[in-house]
């Protein structure tokens, strides 16, 4: 759904690279972490200190889905349908957000602090969406049934069309970032964040 551009640091650890490079990395059924955290996966691309991460990331809804909540196939990602396509069920889960990644760093040691600077977010494609379900939230018991709405998105002006007449601005952030857990814990859900980050849903981050 977006584009991130960060500047990846291992803080102490090494220094910052005389000639830093710029890397670029899609989401792939090869390059993504569906719905978890887990110390065992392994790197989709290592890098330096100071180096920067073009990455490519998807939206957590299925192609079926959005199409069923009336989005034109035409604007379905293709990397999204391959990514649903590609990557088998015993791959997915316990959570449902799709992970671009793991990246390693050169250098860094569990343990050690990680400065992560994001450059930039562009808008990967014009529409995104809100959506509720029986048995999930806090206000379940008042609404028992599902809803998903669409949201266009205006990327020159930077704003969602909510409805008519309402428009909201818009200050794109990411909702699930971190580096691995212990290994003690597992294939970690990517929903709770924990120890390690990951869905803190913080834009102050």
């Amino acid at each position: 759904m977006r584009h991130l551009i960060l500047a990846v640091c291992a803080a102490i650890v090494v220094p910052i690279a005389a000639h830093a490079a710029t890397y670029e990395l899609k989401a792939t059924p090869h390059t993504v972490a569906w719905g978890h955290y887990d110390a065992t996966d392994k790197p989709v691309l290592t890098v330096k200190s100071g180096d920067t991460v073009v990455i490519h990331t998807l939206l957590t809804n299925s192609p079926t889905g959005l199409e069923k909540a009336g989005v034109d196939p035409v604007l379905i990602e293709p990397a999204l349908r391959a990514v649903y396509e590609g990557v088998p069920a015993s791959s997915r889960g316990p959570g449902g957000h799709i992970l671009t990644g793991p990246i390693a760093i050169e250098g860094a040691e569990p343990g050690d602090t990680l400065e992560v600077r994001i450059k930039k977010v562009d808008l990967a494609i014009p529409y995104a969406y809100n959506a509720f379900r029986y048995g999930a939230g806090f206000l379940t018991d008042d609404f028992p049934y599902a809803r998903v709405k669409i949201v266009p998105l205006d990327a020159k002006r930077m704003i969602g069309r909510f409805a008519p007449g309402i428009e909201v601005p818009l200050a794109p952030f990411f909702g699930s970032m971190g580096v691995a857990p212990p290994p003690s814990f597992g294939r970690y859900d990517s929903a709770p964040p924990t120890v390690n980050g990951g869905n803190m849903d913080d834009k102050a981050l």
